[in-house]
């Protein structure tokens, strides 16, 4: 039955990786500002709704880094090196925080694997459980914070895309971000550590109650 439960244990935190890598990572929505509105109002009202809703995952990420991807084309030559926008700047804090507790999570799932394989004990993976989920929901305030920053205008999306020439500056300077967020990943991440830890608690309790009828 220990070596039943190590296997789960093992297969739930291995789940992190695919989750990560192709469910949703990221939301975004993009529509017209204030300043198109005049020229929505002589088009119609019915374009007023214009936008673009998009959800990408890493592995789009990756794709659109190596050239493979529709939205490629968006970020300029992809043989150019990639330099990180400065428009970020006011934000850098929040995404670093980000990343940071994005990788703890996925290294308390390495943690989780590494340890099922070589003990049965319970309660390290019961508190690496806790400090994923932890984890996860200070990753996924850190994002918001930024996201809002960048939904609120203070950050133009022309900045962000660094796009030059008169057109570009035109189209971009009618367009803001009107909603990011994380996608589905999250919730992904939020179950996998419930999961360990009521699964490896159960299991707990368990043998505890075993062990007392034992004395008894």
């Amino acid at each position: 039955m220990k070596i039943f439960m190590r296997i789960v244990n093992a297969v739930i935190a291995a789940a992190i990786f695919p989750v990560a890598l192709f469910l949703k990572f990221i939301f975004i929505q993009i529509g017209t500002n204030e300043s198109a509105q005049p020229i929505l109002n002589l088009v119609g009202s019915e374009y007023g709704g214009v936008g673009i809703k998009e959800s990408l995952s890493i592995f789009d990420f990756i794709q659109i880094a190596r050239g493979d991807h529709v939205y490629s084309g968006m970020f300029g030559n992809s043989t150019e090196p990639f330099t990180w926008p400065k428009a970020f700047d006011p934000i850098n804090a929040k995404l670093i925080a980000f990343a940071v507790f994005f990788a703890i999570c996925l290294l308390v799932a390495i943690f989780v694997i590494v340890w099922s394989i070589c003990s049965s004990k319970r309660l390290p993976v019961i508190i690496a459980s806790v400090v994923g989920l932890i984890s996860s929901i200070i990753m996924i305030i850190c994002f918001n914070s930024a996201a809002n920053v960048i939904t609120s205008g203070e950050i133009p999306i022309k900045s962000i895309l660094g796009s030059s020439g008169f057109l570009s500056n035109i189209l971009f300077g009618f367009v803001s971000v009107d909603t990011l967020m994380l996608g589905g990943f999250q919730s992904g991440f939020i179950i996998i550590f419930v999961c360990l830890f009521v699964w490896t608690g159960a299991f707990a309790l368990i043998e505890l109650g075993d062990t007392s009828e034992k004395k008894k």
